[in-house]
């Protein structure tokens, strides 16, 4: 049986909950039709944060600094919600007030070069764990490093690649990319190269968009839960 072919890119980044939460669904779904499509998995840099300092700021301060006061009061609403949407996927979220908003910057830099070498699916869902389980600073070298090479990265290919300017024109494209085809929060998901599904869908949601695209190749614009510029989800 010959299987269908399906493009899929993955806008995401390592401070969006709901990316890590949207990854697992498709795989989920990808897992149960893995007899009928055969996808091409590529994920593409889009920072919800881009202004964050280097060495980043606290979760608290930022969000106060860009919603005002009263966002704090409904922090631990939404951090109960996400960690109980990421229980169902089996996703362990460790939300705190101590918690850093990090520059994923170099953090997408790693997930290209991971593209080198097949392993973006394994250091994208490495980074996610180390972030919103370990709570690891996702803009410290070393832990990136550490990451990448324990993931299949030749530890030599990066010994000095952070000191480099390699893979920033290539991530500043796809961000450009994103803003052009008007993604304006993460995850989405580009399927064949011209069909939108944005958020975290379920995975009956991915299957029903499988059947759809694959075969007939139908128009699709569809929205769920995700991550704004910005960082609310």
């Amino acid at each position: 049986m010959t299987k269908q072919k399906i493009k899929i890119d993955i806008f995401s980044d390592i401070n969006c909950p709901w990316c890590y939460v949207g990854e697992r669904r498709l795989d989920k779904a990808l897992q149960q039709v893995g007899d009928q499509y055969e996808a091409e998995i590529s994920f593409k840099a889009f920072e919800l944060n881009p202004n964050i300092p280097q060495d980043g700021m606290g979760r608290l301060d930022y969000f106060k600094g860009n919603y005002g006061e009263q966002i704090v009061s409904q922090v631990p609403a939404m951090d109960q919600r996400m960690t109980e949407a990421g229980a169902e996927e089996g996703i362990k979220f460790n939300f705190s007030d101590s918690m850093t908003v990090n520059n994923t910057f170099n953090g997408h830099r790693l997930i290209w070069l991971a593209g080198q070498y097949g392993v973006q699916h394994e250091v994208a869902n490495a980074l996610f764990k180390a972030y919103f389980t370990e709570n690891r600073q996702m803009n410290d070298t070393a832990v990136l490093k550490e990451i990448g090479i324990a993931q299949g990265i030749p530890a030599e290919r990066l010994e000095n690649f952070f000191q480099t300017e390699e893979g920033k024109q290539e991530v500043r494209q796809m961000e450009a990319f994103a803003q052009s085809a008007g993604i304006t929060g993460v995850p989405a998901f580009v399927i064949n190269d011209q069909y939108l599904v944005s958020g975290a869908q379920p995975a009956e949601t991915f299957l029903n968009v499988f059947k759809q695209v694959a075969p007939t190749i139908q128009k699709l614009d569809i929205e769920g839960n995700s991550c704004d510029v910005g960082g609310v989800c």
